[in-house]
């Protein structure tokens, strides 16, 4: 089988489709087929297809509805991450609640977005999941990065507290692990989706450095990777 290529001799990202409804099959075909970067290899209109699909096509993105009949987004999201876990998956559902991106997250996908996004935005989310990031919807991302300040504020309220009676704080009943103010920071810009550069350039510090300190911060919290934090996060500062 020949492989396609574009003229700069780069593969384009092929891309998987997965929705119960035709019409925003077709229209997401539309945008996808027409950047010279990336094109669509198959489509699915459930989970139990999808997976077969997926397993015989091996596309580099899969754009997953999560409400589906059946087998819905997450279910078949989680399989396909075990049988092909090169596989970038980004949730897509009209409803924005934490839940379905948690879900999503938790079930190995890249990423997470609302359908009334922007053409440009899905477009630029397929092509940051390639690159190993993680994306997810704006409201999303500020919830969680609100939810984060505020554990922040009460975790420190509570040490200060405790430092003023002479007390050590027991920080099994904070929001948080000890983070320093440095870790937050990068805490949040994760949460956001930027990658190492990202964070170091608006920091005003090194990769290196930004690499340390989500290093600490994965140790302090048990995660193995960055969207398993975003899950942690999640969870954590709202109780899930």
């Amino acid at each position: 089988m020949l492989t396609m290529t574009n003229m700069d001799g780069t593969r384009p990202i092929r891309v998987m489709l997965v929705d119960n409804q035709t019409l925003i099959l077709d229209g997401f075909a539309r945008i996808i087929d027409a950047q010279p970067d990336m094109s669509v290899i198959a489509t699915a209109t459930d989970g139990e297809t999808a997976i077969r699909t997926a397993r015989q096509a091996k596309p580099d993105v899969i754009l997953m509805d999560i409400r589906m009949p059946g087998l819905d987004g997450i279910q078949t999201t989680r399989t396909i991450i075990r049988d092909l876990p090169e596989t970038h998956i980004i949730g897509l559902t009209s409803y924005d609640t934490d839940a379905y991106a948690i879900g999503m997250l938790d079930a190995g996908a890249s990423g997470f977005l609302l359908k009334n996004s922007n053409a440009e935005r899905f477009l630029d989310a397929i092509r940051a999941t390639v690159s190993g990031n993680t994306v997810m919807d704006t409201t999303t991302m500020n919830r969680l990065n609100q939810r984060l300040a505020a554990a922040s504020a009460r975790t420190s309220t509570t040490a200060k507290a405790s430092a003023d009676d002479g007390e050590t704080s027991d920080s099994g009943n904070n929001d948080l692990p000890d983070f320093t103010s440095r870790e937050h920071a990068i805490l949040a810009r994760i949460v956001q989706g930027d990658s190492n550069e990202q964070i170091a350039a608006r920091l005003g510090v090194s990769v290196s450095t930004v690499k340390t300190h989500i290093g600490n911060i994965l140790r302090k919290t048990g995660q193995t990777n960055r969207v398993r934090l975003i899950v942690w996060a999640a969870r954590h500062l709202h109780g899930l």
